[in-house]
């Protein structure tokens, strides 16, 4: 072999040192976008006290998948200190691949269930199918998974580094939006 005919890679070698300066700003972004996210923890909880008189937050910052929560009464495990069994709110993963604008980098919004606890994974399927009955996932096209029975990906539009208020306000707005239309479902299934 004496000659490299792949353009991709032609392009890669001619522009290697760069390309490779650019990638490693990808950590600090990463780092820029949780500490962005971690600052919204204040507005969810100021939701929180709209939403409703007995709401409360449940924020977990650190670890690879910091979330924050709105939690109903009745929505922890007693028997397991007080966990959260469901709630309804913000999580990412703290990763060197956090962003803003791509999934699954960026953060999402939903319904949460601790697949962890003794019944989460009953609980999470019971929710599915209640959400299912009532066409919440399909009317506003939602994904599903054991942890997140229902929830979107939020991303920012734009030139958002220049003014982050408008994805602030779109994430705190979805958190509005599920604790309306699925907190009735919740609370209905967790009294059945």
């Amino acid at each position: 072999m004496n000659r490299i005919d792949d353009p991709r890679a032609v392009f890669y070698f001619r522009h290697q040192t760069l390309i490779e300066e650019w990638a490693a700003l990808g950590s600090s972004a990463a780092q820029l976008a949780h500490s962005f996210l971690c600052s919204c923890a204040d507005d969810i909880a100021e939701l929180a006290s709209d939403l409703s008189p007995d709401a409360h937050v449940h924020k977990y910052l650190e670890g690879d998948w910091p979330k924050v929560l709105v939690l109903s009464p009745g929505w922890r495990e007693l028997s397991a200190g007080g966990l959260v069994r469901v709630g309804i709110g913000i999580q990412w993963n703290k990763s060197n691949r956090l962003n803003f604008t791509t999934s699954p980098g960026c953060a999402n919004t939903g319904v949460w269930v601790d697949n962890d606890l003794d019944g989460g994974k009953e609980l999470s399927k019971k929710l599915r199918v209640a959400f299912a009955e009532v066409g919440l996932i399909k009317a506003h096209k939602l994904a599903i998974s054991p942890w997140w029975p229902a929830y979107r990906y939020e991303m920012a539009t734009g030139e958002y580094w220049d003014d982050l208020a408008p994805y602030r306000a779109q994430l705190v707005k979805s958190v509005r939006f599920f604790w309306r239309e699925f907190e009735p479902r919740i609370r209905d299934v967790l009294a059945g």
